[in-house]
């Protein structure tokens, strides 16, 4: 027989830290950023007959209308999701303890595997047969459904990298396009820079478009967080700039007069071949294109020679990796790939320090060539991400005739914002 008993914070984080399903979602550090935010928290374990700490789950409990109440428990309960004989009692024992405090629905989203597919979605064989969908429906869940794109709270869809070997193990595995981009950043003076939380302010200026959270939200982010929020910069070193176009610029004057010279003997004998040809219009277009960038970097020299902020990218440092949240840059420096680079330092950083994965957040379930944030997928799996297809978001009915009153009142919502 399993009971619920209440945890302290601090059980609460010993357990989760430890538990294979651990996110930073389930941590009282988040608990206390969504207090911030107006809502209540609650740590809660499950015992069993042996008074063993067998699971345990963070929740918070918002208000709907009058005295009725949701709650949520992001990313789910910290629980072996295969034992459904202790699913199944866990769900009954918190409907009928949630439901004498108001809450009509109690929603979770547990980080469980659905699908493993590769890098064009489609399912690998595997031995492995998920059945928690359908359990759960059993159970009195009703089920988000199998979303391809960014209609849950928590992303159904991940791209995750698993760190493993060498720096360079690591970066001959990303694709080629990443790579290079990767090169040219570095090759344009770009440098990236850890910030502190002072430097909020100057990160939000680059994301406040991106998404609805205020500045305090992301202030109390870092209050909350402490030093597992890292803040990093990407910062355009003028000097650098001008001093690398400049030898890219002269290594490409000698490589010029070189195809030049070939060119001159060749027709001599008349036997200029379409190889040379072709050798010499991309020479002369990369003439042009560090001719233009040799007159920005000067510029940029003479305006900024401290540097200017280009990008920057927000993450959370777990025990055994590191989860991105957020990323932004100045789409006037897009082409100097800013957000690629700080990436890349991120993952190699961690990659030395022992961590396990790098957690690139969202992307979607469609890898067709039509899909709007087809960029999205391809950016983030091209650092050799696994593409990660959770169960996704489910609604625990403990109130049924409120939860349909709720649910027909966020459908009649819906269908107004589209008017």
């Amino acid at each position: 027989m399993i009971k619920i008993v209440v945890l302290s914070p601090e059980q609460f984080d010993q357990f989760s830290f430890e538990h294979p399903l651990h996110t930073y979602f389930q941590t009282s550090m988040y608990a206390n950023l969504e207090v911030m935010s107006g809502y209540n928290a609650f740590y809660y374990g499950f015992v069993d007959e042996s008074e063993t700490l067998i699971g345990a789950t963070m929740l918070y409990v918002g208000k709907l209308w009058g005295s009725n109440k949701f709650a949520y428990a992001p990313r789910g309960f910290l629980i072996d999701y295969d034992d459904k004989q202790i699913l199944t009692e866990i769900t009954m024992k918190f409907k009928n303890y949630l439901a004498k405090q108001r809450i009509v629905f109690l929603k979770i989203d547990p980080p469980v595997v659905n699908n493993k597919r590769d890098k064009n979605g489609n399912i690998l064989p595997s031995d492995y047969a998920n059945d928690l969908i359908p359990y759960l429906i059993n159970n009195g869940y009703s089920y988000f459904g199998e979303n391809k794109f960014f209609g849950t709270l928590k992303p159904r869809w991940n791209a995750i990298l698993k760190v493993t070997g060498t720096s360079a193990t690591i970066f001959r595995k990303l694709d080629n396009n990443v790579r290079n981009k990767i090169r040219k950043a570095q090759s344009r003076g770009v440098e990236v820079v850890q910030g502190t939380h002072a430097d909020v302010g100057v990160f939000y200026s680059f994301v406040a478009r991106k998404h609805n959270r205020s500045l305090t939200y992301y202030q109390n982010l870092a209050s909350c967080f402490q030093d597992k929020f890292e803040l990093y910069f990407a910062k355009l070193n003028p000097e650098n700039y001008l001093r690398n176009i400049k030898a890219l610029y002269e290594k490409e004057i000698a490589n010029n007069e070189k195809i030049n010279l070939t060119i001159q003997n060749a027709g001599i004998n008349n036997t200029i071949s379409q190889k040379i040809t072709n050798e010499k219009i991309e020479s002369d277009r990369l003439l042009a294109l560090y001719k233009n960038e040799l007159l920005q970097a000067s510029r940029l020299f003479e305006t900024n020679p401290d540097g200017i902020i280009i990008g920057v990218t927000a993450v959370i440092r777990n025990p055994y990796g590191v989860s991105l949240l957020i990323e932004g840059l100045d789409k006037n420096y897009g082409l100097f790939y800013p957000t690629y680079l700080t990436k890349w330092h991120i993952i190699e950083k961690y990659a030395k320090a022992g961590a396990i994965y790098f957690d690139l957040n969202a992307i979607t379930g469609n890898f067709q060539n039509n899909n709007k944030f087809k960029g999205l997928n391809e950016m983030k799996l091209g650092f050799n991400a696994d593409v990660v297809e959770y169960i996704g978001e489910f609604d625990l009915i403990i109130n049924p005739s409120k939860y349909n009153l709720y649910r027909k009142f966020k459908f009649l919502q819906k269908n107004v914002s589209k008017k």
